[in-house]
């Protein structure tokens, strides 16, 4: 038997499965997992647990939201450390319907047919029929030699996922993600998911503070727009203390016992005491502090904590 679990920031996943109940009456094969702004643990945990009450005969493929998208990278972490899954990335109706009536696993190719037919299923529905293709222009990433242009300076605890790629790459036009985070430098499969969520033509590079702080000069000769993302206030706190930013944008901290929103209206940034007392001190390092998920979303300078 076949297995579909639904993986979703909000309600997505769950209105899927309504519209596949519908067409299809018993869906009790599609399972629906959901990440909310103030969880805790990862979607990967509730994935874990459902693959282990199914039969170990059953093939089980998870559907997620968006390609580079916390759900994704965490799902797909859970893949890369062996669990019994096949993730598909940017699920839409015709994907999951297929997968759902499918009688049993499916071999690599015919996974490959059914992906081809729902990117298919994307028509522009004013000019159906696409006009004559011209060949796209690649984008530049070579700099021109001299000071790098840092143009983000990001906390968020996903690293590179769906608004990282999706939205702050575009808006600040940046060359090069340079990934600060000690645990992700020293996991061969997490800067695997990582470098599966790299946008094309977008360098990417994953490092230790350590070695981050010691490529700055090597990076100061290459004359690009480059955007870091650190993975913890502690760490940011440690390069900045040895390579001081002008501001740093505070975008996502995992909500943990003892945390607490910081930041504007429906902040997705979570910090405990100690992390506070960490983020004071890049404030008293003379860095301007600001929190903020998206560019299209109203920025908060933060002055204290």
């Amino acid at each position: 038997m076949n297995q579909i679990i639904l993986a979703s920031h909000g309600g997505l996943a769950e209105g899927a499965r309504d519209t596949l109940s519908m067409v299809l009456g018993d869906v009790s094969n599609v399972h629906v997992v959901t990440l909310a702004r103030d969880d805790k643990e990862p979607v990967s945990k509730e994935v874990e647990r459902l693959v282990k009450s199914f039969d170990e005969n059953d093939a089980v493929y998870v559907c997620t939201d968006m390609l580079g998208s916390s759900v994704n990278n965490s799902v797909v972490e859970l893949m890369n450390n062996g669990a019994k899954i096949t993730v598909i990335s940017g699920m839409n109706m015709p994907l999951v319907l297929s997968l759902a009536v499918s009688a049993g696993p499916l071999s690599a190719s015919e996974l490959r047919a059914i992906v081809r037919e729902a990117r298919a299923g994307l028509v522009n529905c004013a000019e159906p029929e696409e006009p004559v293709a011209t060949p796209a222009k690649k984008r530049a990433v070579a700099g021109k030699g001299g000071k790098a242009n840092i143009v983000l300076a990001r906390l968020d605890y996903r690293l590179l996922h769906g608004q990282v790629v999706f939205s702050w790459v575009n808006s600040v036009a940046a060359q090069r993600i340079i990934v600060v985070d000690d645990a992700a430098a020293n996991d061969e499969i997490k800067k695997g998911a990582l470098k599966l969520a790299k946008p094309a033509g977008v360098y990417l590079n994953v490092y230790t503070v350590e070695k981050a702080l010691s490529k700055m000069e090597k990076l100061n000769t290459l004359g690009e727009n480059v955007m870091f993302v650190f993975g913890n206030v502690h760490e940011m706190l440690e390069f900045l203390t040895s390579y001081k930013l002008p501001e740093v944008n505070f975008g996502a901290a995992a909500n943990h016992d003892g945390a607490e929103p910081v930041g504007g209206k429906d902040s997705s940034v979570f910090l405990d005491a100690a992390e506070k007392a960490d983020a004071q001190k890049i404030i008293d390092l003379g860095v301007k502090v600001y929190e903020q998920q998206t560019p299209t979303q109203p920025r908060t300078d933060i002055t204290s904590f």
